[in-house]
């Protein structure tokens, strides 16, 4: 896990401009503290920053070259099945003089080009230079685990792991992106395809791969498109599904365990993390393993007493962090710095403490339950898109019956309403949307409302599959680019192993009507996978996400001020977005004025 950094150009450059790609690197220190290297090249200049994991020797020292030392690499993240994808590739005859996954990803480019992709198990995104051609490769993981930035600036490309890495760049277009800001206020959604929030910095999208021409601008193209995976005509029985998905999850966590460093894991009394726990102490020895959970006391969302049940029967050592309001108070401008842009709620703070608390513990890895809830359909609004499907195929027994269980079931009434939105005539739902919006501008809502992704595409999915599908194109990611800070912040590497490639796309292929059954969702992973958790979790009714205590946070005396003033300030700034109604703004909107107002002071 690193960063990476870099300029290409279609004219040569003086070699001063490596003093550029030096000052990124120290910028994305924090990704990489054990090593950085800098190569220079007229058109092409590289950077990187390690954090060393696998083979801690300098053999993995970046940007890496080929053994005829005409490719030249620097790469982020991490390829799992590089031990299988080396021994492939010596039976082709090469030759390999480093144990690192780098030196096996360089040599699949080298043997199957872009085609390489398709064969790589892993977290990863990087670029590489031919020097006999002139020519750039970059490449970015199929879910979007890991980032890659870039802007155009006077013909040059300037790309990097972080964005606070390009703002420095002279000339970068720092304006905001109005859609981006439009999603984020209206929906709560950023990261959707490529944008940012600044104009002039765009992402390259998750499932893609780019050249880079003469003229410096990217020819993307994609190569992993989850819609491809849906299979209506999956023939299997659900004794064989159940079976294969435990085989491909426990397969994941067996390719997610191959590390340098110690391996650790945050642990919630949900069924995600659980599930992983007891996949480990099933296949391996858990003495003293090092797990972390963020727990507050007297809350009603606190699922501390579910870890203190696994505590008592794994052998494990739990680390109990507790976040404060006023902690976050005093951190607030240190931990949106690394968050890079604005978030979504306070929640993803808890999540920078958990990684704060992993690294003071001596841990560089953790395993993480992220991805869950989008291959098992673990979402409440999930039953939603569940009941939509059911009523536009005229299933409308099994939708009764799903409707009725959900209600039994006490499910949250986000449910029930998805269903109702989608079912609305478009007008409609415009309608009900911006009635709900009261701080956003009429024009504003009405100007952008058709260029967004979420409303024209995530709310309109036919069915629970293709629902499935839009949250690994256009929602997984937000989630991912706050994991992925708040672990580099502290020089940590969070995996996913419920992101691995071929759960994702086998669980596709599954019948949507075998995901959410008799009002409970998630069935499929606690047929599969349900005897590694206890029955305490596996019995849950109630579904908790990654929470913070949001109101009683931002209501209190301690943000008063701050609130006051970042709202103001926005609203003056973008007279053209928000109205003056923000006396009753929810704790979300407080907190994404208070984003916003920080984010500002970074440009």
């Amino acid at each position: 896990m690193c960063g990476i950094a870099g300029i290409l150009s279609n004219k040569p450059m003086h070699e001063e401009f490596t003093e550029i790609v030096s000052q990124m690197n120290l910028i994305q220190k924090h990704r990489g503290p054990d090593d950085s290297g800098v190569w220079y090249n007229p058109f092409c200049i590289l950077g990187h920053t390690r954090l060393s994991i696998i083979d801690l020797s300098s053999d993995g020292h970046q940007p890496f070259f080929s053994d005829d030392n005409r490719y030249a690499i620097t790469f982020n993240g991490e390829i799992f099945n590089y031990i299988e994808l080396r021994k492939e590739l010596e039976g082709f005859g090469y030759n390999f003089r480093t144990k690192t996954d780098i030196e096996v990803l360089l040599k699949m480019y080298i043997h199957f080009g872009a085609n390489c992709l398709h064969k790589l198990n892993g977290m990863f995104a990087f670029v590489i230079f031919d020097k006999g051609e002139n020519t750039t490769f970059i490449a970015r993981d199929r879910v979007g685990v890991k980032p890659f930035y870039y802007t155009i600036v006077e013909e040059k490309l300037y790309f990097a792991s972080e964005i606070k890495s390009l703002r420095n760049i002279k000339g970068v277009d720092l304006t905001t992106d109005e859609s981006t800001l439009f999603d984020y206020f209206c929906f709560n959604r950023t990261d959707v395809y490529d944008e940012t929030f600044h104009n002039g910095i765009k992402r390259l999208p998750k499932g893609h791969f780019a050249y880079s021409n003469k003229e410096n601008q990217l020819d993307i193209r994609q190569w992993w498109n989850p819609s491809n995976f849906i299979n209506s005509n999956l023939t299997l029985d659900e004794s064989d599904i159940t079976k294969e998905i435990s085989l491909i999850l426990q397969s994941s966590v067996d390719l997610r365990l191959r590390s340098d460093v110690p391996i650790g894991s945050c642990l919630s009394g949900g069924l995600d993390s659980s599930i992983l726990l007891g996949i480990l102490s099933k296949n391996y020895k858990l003495d003293n393993y090092k797990t972390f959970t963020a727990s507050f006391p007297g809350e009603s969302f606190d699922e501390t007493q579910y870890v203190d049940k696994l505590i008592d029967k794994y052998p494990i050592k739990n680390y109990r962090i507790y976040p404060k309001n006023e902690l976050l108070f005093d951190e607030y401008e240190k931990f949106s710095y690394f968050n890079d842009e604005p978030t979504g709620s306070p929640s993803v703070y808890s999540q920078y403490c958990v990684m704060r608390a992993a690294h003071e513990n001596g841990v560089t890895v953790l395993l993480d339950g992220q991805g869950g809830d989008e291959s098992f359909a673990g979402y409440q609004y999930f039953h939603g898109f569940n009941f939509t499907g059911l009523f536009r195929q005229s299933k409308y027994i099994q939708l009764g019956i799903e409707l009725s269980k959900a209600a039994i079931r006490k499910q949250e009434k986000e449910a029930f309403q998805t269903f109702i939105f989608q079912l609305l005539p478009k007008e409609i739902k415009k309608l009900a949307l911006y009635k709900q919006l009261k701080h956003i501008n009429k024009d504003f809502f009405y100007d952008n409302i058709e260029k967004s992704k979420i409303f024209n595409e995530f709310f309109n999915a036919k069915d629970l599959n293709e629902s499935l599908v839009l949250h690994f194109k256009y929602k997984l990611e937000h989630l991912l680019r706050t994991e992925d800070r708040n672990s580099m912040a502290f020089a940590i590497e969070a995996r996913v192993p419920y992101l691995d490639y071929r759960l994702i796309e086998f669980m596709l292929s599954v019948p949507s009507s075998m995901k959410i059954q008799k009002g409970e969702n998630k069935i499929l992973q606690k047929k599969a996978l349900g005897h590694f958790t206890i029955p305490e979790i596996l019995n849950r009714l109630d579904k908790n996400g990654f929470e913070t205590p949001t109101g009683k946070w931002l209501n209190s005396n301690v943000w008063s001020n701050y609130n006051k003033n970042a709202q103001f300030s926005i609203a003056d700034k973008y007279l053209n977005i928000f109205t003056s109604e923000r006396s009753n703004l929810n704790p979300l909107n407080i907190w994404k004025f208070n984003q916003m107002h920080v984010w500002e002071s970074f440009k």
